[in-house]
């Protein structure tokens, strides 16, 4: 076990050296990227992180890959993850569709949005421009996805087994505030594909803490398989994503998925989570 983990630092610590030296269309530089996806999906299938918060810096830390190209083919790479994710929790029943209704309000014209304000950026201004705004805004949003991390479990541990059973009296103002949410949300993944799982969710807590941890965690699923395509597509429109690389990553993230699921019962997640909070939060600096 500790050959394996020696050799997986090494090989991640060489990663940008390999990538600058590979062609950017050869056979050499999609497998890296496919090792990407692979530390990717481990990481996920232990701490249950969501890739967007992993993908999107570890593209343009170690892959070299500007900002944008960055953030369309994460967000086009979550898209299937996020679908295939919502179609197994509506077949379990922990899908809550006013929440994500509420959510969906919200996100989707604040997406929109912050698409058009990318375009208008790219059109009158270049896309060294938008490149150039987009790496402090993912560090500033790693730095809240850092934080997130952390604060996560301690506030799985306030909902009570009791309040497992979700009840339907919204209030105009908890509408409201879920709605707010689902707004910034959607506004922070258009412009850099992280945060539809790892920012919705502490504060879904907060708001509507009756609802139970499942459904909460299936809501936010389902609410990021109907955000994510919209981004994706407003990116795809302004030629800034790489099919290839997103099927690379896709390719490798989905056995490692599987093998961090299997892990996780050898890792202790009180040790990982930390650990992976303070590597998002040096990402987060590294950009800002």
């Amino acid at each position: 076990m500790e050959s394996i983990r020696i050799t997986a630092l090494a090989v991640v610590a060489h990663l940008p050296h390999l990538a600058q030296t590979a062609h950017p269309h050869g056979v050499v530089y999609y497998a890296l990227v496919a090792l990407v996806g692979l530390i990717v999906g481990t990481l996920t299938g232990l701490t249950g992180v969501g890739g967007g918060s992993l993908v999107t810096p570890l593209l343009v830390l170690m892959l070299g890959m500007t900002p944008t190209i960055a953030v369309g083919t994460d967000l086009l790479y979550s898209v299937p993850t996020k679908l295939l994710g919502a179609s197994v929790h509506q077949r379990q029943g922990t899908v809550n569709w006013r929440l994500v209704r509420y959510l969906t309000t919200g996100g989707v014209p604040a997406a929109l949005a912050g698409l058009v304000l990318l375009a208008y950026v790219q059109a009158h201004m270049g896309i060294a421009a938008v490149n150039a705004a987009l790496k402090p805004s993912l560090g500033v949003t790693l730095l809240a996805v850092s934080a997130a991390i952390i604060f996560k479990p301690l506030l799985a541990r306030l909902i009570t087994p009791a309040a497992s059973t979700p009840t339907e009296q919204w209030t105009p103002g908890a509408a409201g505030r879920v709605v707010t949410l689902g707004a910034c949300v959607g506004f922070i993944v258009s412009l850099t594909s992280i945060g539809s799982g790892a920012l919705t969710m502490p504060v879904l807590f907060f708001l509507v803490p009756h609802f139970g941890l499942r459904r909460l965690v299936g809501s936010d699923v389902a609410f990021s398989a109907i955000l994510l395509p919209v981004a994706a597509a407003g990116f795809i429109h302004m030629s800034n994503v790489n099919v290839a690389l997103a099927g690379s990553l896709l390719i490798g993230s989905l056995p490692g998925i599987v093998l961090g699921s299997k892990l996780v019962l050898r890792v202790p997640e009180a040790w990982i989570r930390p650990v992976l909070a303070v590597c998002v939060g040096i990402a987060g600096f590294k950009l800002v």
